[in-house]
């Protein structure tokens, strides 16, 4: 074989090129053939026998030259890549160079070698591109309709089932204790009067089925499972973020179950027995499950279907507008607006009718004044030139409500260390305003004085409203709000609100990050918008002269608490406002 036929295999040129080539070096080797049979039978005798040995040359070369050209006909009936094609009409091509040169004729069948190591040219370039695309978009298709998945979930499901393989059998389950996570899953696993039980339907904590109460102490020892307090009485368990990573690893890898209870303690007896234990302790440690590793917490991620991201998707296109009353960043407003006047700006509020029109229909006592009429200020043009256009960046104002803080709460304030005290104020945790939840205020208390780690209360301690619990769309007023200074609002200078990545971290017991809490599921930002009245992309109101010290402490309480009515004001004066929060 050539040097030409052993790298035929590389060139990208189009099939109907190496079938063509193919099929005339054939035609080009059997006339060779030919010819030399011919001049055996015109040749006398003593130049018969050398004519002979010719003849049978050509005529095998040509019969190679035939094969290949036939297979190469047939090369799309075969399914046959096109660098094999390619190979076979080289090898073509070489039989009939061969043949000529036996026959002694002219090797016309040479300058085909050249057609084959051609490049390409522009036209056959974009063809076999687009070829490829439409051959890469119809795999795509046949994988996405089979799993359901585009590539990269399918990459992170194939990681997932590799992460399984490794860890589930360190996990030390049976499928007992599969079932009794799967029941979790449901929402319907609880406990009551020292017995596990699955309820027949949700939010109805009262019979149903038995389920191992000594697997489900173990998975909740593990914390694999959460107990959740009800008001009758009993605890309803649900899968904590490590005992959701350990279901999903264990339904990919059912394989690496164990098949009964003694067989997983053995295992795990063999797993954590030390040489310096006793016989009861190795024991004890057998019994008790192992946590899942935390490699496997922070590799597994869980893979999201088509039509999971389109429903996200159609979820996000709905409603692009925070719960707390007003538009992400960069993002327009999805129903057409209507002018009206407004208070606080000569040009009007562009008002989303939709809102207002749904709050009228409800009782006043369900809605209040600020959630009734959600004002979008139109950015003014400005008349400096080289000053930078914030209405570019700066969305509408989100009225949220403003919080006044006690005589108590006040006192609080003025127990913090003065650089603390600047940090809460830097951060807008001076005068925080809670997000509704679920827990309460007592509820709260108990998780962060059992469940939070020490180094958590360090900082904790130091604010006065503490610090950790708050997130970003919780934060009160900005320090020069705060000191009469509403030209320099922090979202003014900023050119709109300040936006967290809304994620946080699960830490263990020894202070490692052992999961990711994303605390909305459609993964939409955290706002901080200073809370105070004033306008944030409208003119800027005139600088006001400095009211003095914050600090101005009275022989009682050691501070002057403002009036009442100037708590209450709209535009209290900087003297006022510093007085009623410090």
């Amino acid at each position: 074989m050539s040097e030409n036929s052993v790298t035929a295999g590389r060139r990208t040129l189009p099939a109907q090129v190496y079938v063509e080539a193919a099929a005339r070096a054939a035609g080009l080797a059997v006339a060779a053939a030919d010819t030399a049979m011919h001049a055996v039978s015109r040749a006398v005798a003593r130049e018969a026998s050398q004519l002979e040995v010719a003849m049978h040359a050509a005529h095998h070369e040509a019969q190679e030259a035939e094969r290949f050209a036939r297979w190469a006909g047939e090369w799309e009936a075969d399914g046959i890549s096109v660098a094999t094609l390619a190979n076979y009409a080289a090898r073509a091509v070489d039989a009939a160079v061969r043949a000529q040169a036996a026959a002694g004729t002219e090797t016309t069948a040479a300058p085909l070698r050249a057609e084959l190591e051609r490049p390409l040219t522009e036209q056959e370039r974009a063809e076999k591109e687009r070829a490829a695309r439409r051959e890469k978009a119809c795999e795509e298709d046949e994988a996405r309709a089979a799993t359901g998945m585009d590539a990269d979930n399918r990459n992170q499901t194939f990681m997932n089932r590799h992460f399984a393989e490794q860890y589930v059998s360190e996990l030390g389950w049976t499928a007992g204790h599969v079932r009794v996570m799967e029941s979790a899953a449901t929402g319907r696993l609880y406990w009551r009067n020292g017995q596990a039980r699955q309820a027949p339907k949700q939010d109805v904590l009262d019979g149903g089925r038995r389920l191992s109460r000594v697997r489900t102490r173990a998975l909740h020892a593990a914390r694999f499972l959460t107990a959740v307090r009800r008001e009758s009485g009993a605890r309803l368990l649900i899968l904590s973020p490590q005992g959701r990573v350990a279901l999903e690893l264990a339904r990919l890898y059912p394989q690496g179950l164990y098949a009964d209870d003694r067989s997983a303690y053995e295992a795990r007896y063999a797993r954590c027995a030390r040489s310096w234990m006793s016989s009861d302790g190795k024991k004890d440690a057998a019994r008790r499950l192992p946590p899942l590793d935390l490699s496997a917490l922070r590799a597994y991620r869980r893979p999201v279907t088509l039509a999971e991201q389109e429903a996200r998707a159609q979820t996000e296109a709905d409603g692009r507008w925070e719960d707390d009353g007003g538009p992400c960043p960069g993002v327009p407003t999805p129903r057409p607006a209507s002018i009206v006047p407004g208070p606080d700006s000569a040009d009007g509020f562009l008002v989303d009718p939709a809102p207002a029109a749904a709050a009228a229909e409800l009782p006043d006592a369900r809605v209040p004044e600020a959630e009734r009429a959600l004002p979008r200020p139109r950015p003014r043009a400005r008349a400096d030139a080289g000053q930078r256009d914030r209405s570019a960046v700066s969305p509408s104002v989100i009225r949220r409500p403003q919080r006044t803080l006690t005589a108590e709460e006040k006192r609080r304030g003025w127990d913090m260390a003065l650089l603390n005290l600047h940090g809460a104020l830097i951060m807008g945790i001076t005068d925080p305003v809670p997000n509704p939840s679920a827990m309460t205020e007592e509820e709260g208390a108990w998780v962060r004085e059992h469940a939070w780690p020490g180094y958590f209360h360090e900082i904790e301690r130091k604010y006065a409203f503490g610090f950790a619990r708050w997130a970003m769309c919780e934060r009160g007023t900005c320090w020069n709000c705060l000191a009469g200074r509403c030209d320099r609002c922090v979202h003014r200078q900023r050119g709109g609100p300040h936006v967290d990545n809304n994620t946080d971290w699960v830490h263990g017991l020894r202070g490692r990050c052992v999961a990711k809490v994303i605390v909305r599921p459609g993964g939409e930002p955290c706002v901080w918008w200073c809370r105070c009245p004033c306008s944030k992309n409208a003119a800027a109101p005139a600088a006001q002269p400095s009211a003095g010290p914050v600090r101005e402490p009275d022989d009682a309480a050691g501070l002057a608490p403002a009036p009442e009515a100037a708590l209450d004001a709209d535009a209290p004066k900087a003297r006022e406002r510093q007085q009623a929060l410090f």
